[in-house]
């Protein structure tokens, strides 16, 4: 079991706050335009195309030339099934009128042209005209790449914890059987996805109740730890601000520390990184619903001495002091 006081080491992580920045979490930030307008990227050149396609679609509308719009039409339809034209001001528009880009491309094109047409009409009476007088620029496509990049975390969270596990020696058994996984000292498993079996497995082996996932629609936590005869069952996030989807998933990581299991060496661990941990720290925010939170947390620690809640500096602290 872990030397160290729990409560001790709450407070040590508030008073090692997260990184502004956190280098595990940053995106991927590779440029989709070129860096030298004379040299355009394909993307560049379909959007050109694109733009384009919605003036002529536009113009034949003005003149009633059906056939000349139905070609338009279909040359839009043609352009936005191209890599990465979703970042288009075109594209990007479609969220305001509620249309879901992915669900559009899963339709067969008779009804992608007529989804199509009303949306290009809709583009052209609502933003086509101002972006128009004020010039299309490329740099919108790397600014709608950019804007979207929170949706590449993926299993970030997942990736920077293994990262730590494997710094401190431990090794991961995802597919290894229960005889594998304790031998040796330091094993982990992924549990909430490649590990899944091995989890459910390793709660029967160790005779866990895990109370807390059947009030959570079994919901399967990050990871199991083991380091000799402990097991350490974490579940992480990564949170940035408050909300009410983030306000449930804090209380929900908070409430997992609020169990405990008879045999004393099954412990509990709740990481939460992001500097939305950084407001525990800040006095002058103690206060509604801030405050709830960390009375909460501290008196779960109190009523779970083997139970942990943790920010980056100290998880490593923890895993160092195992």
């Amino acid at each position: 079991m872990a030397k160290i006081d729990n409560l001790k080491l709450f407070e040590f992580s508030l008073n090692s706050p997260e990184p502004i920045i956190d280098e595990f979490y940053l995106k991927n930030g590779d440029l989709i335009i070129s860096k030298n307008p004379k040299k355009p990227t394909d993307l560049m050149l379909q959007n050109v195309d694109l733009i384009e396609s919605v003036s002529a679609y536009s113009f034949s509308k003005k003149t009633k030339s059906p056939a000349t719009a139905q070609k338009a039409l279909k040359k839009i339809l043609e352009i936005i099934k191209s890599k990465n034209i979703n970042y288009s001001e075109f594209v990007s528009f479609w969220s305001v009128i509620d249309i879901s880009y992915s669900i559009f491309c899963k339709m067969n094109d008779k009804e992608k042209l007529k989804i199509l047409k009303n949306i290009t009409e809709k583009y052209i009476e609502l933003r086509h005209g101002t972006y128009s007088i004020y010039g299309y620029t490329p740099t919108a496509l790397q600014a709608g790449k950019d804007a979207k990049a929170h949706k590449e975390s993926g299993n970030l969270g997942i990736y920077k914890v293994s990262k730590i596990l494997n710094s401190r020696g431990f090794k991961k058994t995802n597919n290894e059987s229960i005889k594998k996984f304790i031998s040796g000292k330091k094993k982990y498993i992924e549990s909430d996805k490649k590990g899944k079996k091995l989890f459910k497995d390793l709660l029967k082996y160790y005779k866990i109740d895990f109370k807390w996932s059947s009030k959570k629609e079994n919901k399967m936590p990050d990871f199991l730890i083991r380091h000799k005869d402990d097991i350490y069952i974490v579940e992480h996030k990564h949170t940035k601000e408050g909300g009410g989807g983030q306000n449930n998933q804090i209380n929900e990581i908070i409430s997992l520390i609020g169990h405990s299991e008879n045999n004393k060496k099954i412990h509990y661990i709740s990481f939460l990184d992001g500097i939305y941990f950084n407001l525990f720290a800040n006095k002058k925010l103690n206060q509604g619903k801030i405050l709830n939170q960390i009375n909460n947390i501290k008196n779960n620690l109190k009523n779970n001495k083997q139970n942990y809640f943790v920010n980056t500096a100290g998880f490593k602290k923890l895993l160092k002091n195992l």
